[in-house]
């Protein structure tokens, strides 16, 4: 029998072990520092790709060429993933969970960055959701008959019933495969229909505008990866930390591009127009500045430094930092 998935996600726990964190610079180093973590809530697909650059040498009457070694280039990393929005809202939502200003860089801040009960986190407190406005402007269009007939089977105001009510569209093996197990829209309908026995109607508009809204912060996230302060020029995009398991530990990265896209047969919600399923893709090199001195995978600054064979070679057997 296959698992729920609750329980897929309970034993998983990917969001809290495969993120993209986005680091913001600031002004000085003494100011605020504002970090973004974008949790994977689907496998993300990554693949990298090195090239070394050589001189090469032909001299007269030699049969075969010698070459020189002048380094290599830095890795690129191609980030490929998914949201679905019935998906996202099996998880707690809210841009207050994931952006935090904090103060400092030690390990203790650190340590703090996503604990909401810590007093010495700056908690992040938005304006009015745009989903709801959104869902505001679709109703305006309405006959006071649409209303009426909508109110009937729960959607004059958008909530999860959107999914319960008109289905999920069966996402096929792939969507399956990212979430770890055979998740079809059955499953979906289940695990939704339980929440909705489970709160009360005002509650599940809510929910649907946090996961909605939520979604629009992790675009919205995606789009800054680019681009600089427009009120300090000098502060370029953020530095962004790839995070997945062993493979990739806190790997520094800058964004050269990025692809925003969705899935037409996934469908899209009713009131916001917002797809159910993105897809994102990101091309990232990685960027290894430090403090030009040697490799130290635990230490905050020095773990940024280049780490060539050696390190692989010998303790610490790692190429990577390590997230701190």
């Amino acid at each position: 029998m296959a698992d729920t998935l609750g329980t897929i996600n309970a034993r998983r726990a990917l969001d809290k072990r495969a993120f993209l964190e986005f680091h913001y610079p600031s002004s000085n180093s003494k100011s605020d520092n504002t970090i973004v973590r974008l949790p994977f809530y689907e496998n993300p697909k990554i693949t990298e790709t090195q090239t070394a650059n050589y001189a090469e040498y032909n001299p007269i009457n030699r049969v075969g060429s010698m070459y020189a070694y002048l380094g290599a280039k830095s890795r690129k990393i191609k980030v490929k993933s998914t949201f679905t929005l019935p998906h996202l809202a099996m998880h707690e939502m809210g841009i207050v969970r994931f952006l935090r200003i904090f103060t400092g860089n030690s390990k203790e801040a650190k340590k703090a960055l996503f604990d909401l009960g810590s007093p010495a986190t700056k908690q992040f407190t938005g304006g009015s959701t745009l989903a709801s406005e959104v869902n505001d402007i679709y109703l305006n269009f309405l006959s006071d008959g649409d209303k009426l007939e909508l109110a009937k089977i729960g959607k004059a105001s958008i909530n999860l019933d959107d999914y319960t009510n008109f289905g999920v569209p069966d996402l096929g093996p792939e969507f399956n495969g990212a979430l770890g197990g055979s998740l079809g829209s059955e499953g979906l309908q289940n695990k939704l229909k339980t929440i909705d026995n489970n709160n009360t109607r005002s509650q599940m508009n809510k929910q649907n505008f946090e996961v909605i809204d939520t979604l629009l912060f992790f675009i919205a996230l995606l789009r800054t990866s680019v681009a600089n302060n427009v009120e300090n020029p000098l502060l370029g995009p953020p530095l962004i930390r790839l995070n997945f398991g062993t493979m990739y530990r806190s790997v520094p990265c800058i964004c050269k591009s990025y692809n925003l896209g969705w899935e037409e047969m996934a469908g899209y919600d009713l009131g916001t127009l917002t797809p159910r399923r993105l897809t994102i893709d990101l091309n990232l090199e990685e960027v290894r500045i430090g403090d030009f001195e040697k490799f130290e995978e635990s230490h905050i600054v020095k773990r940024d430094n280049v780490a060539g064979w050696e390190s692989a070679i010998a303790d610490p057997y790692t190429t990577d930092p390590k997230e701190i």
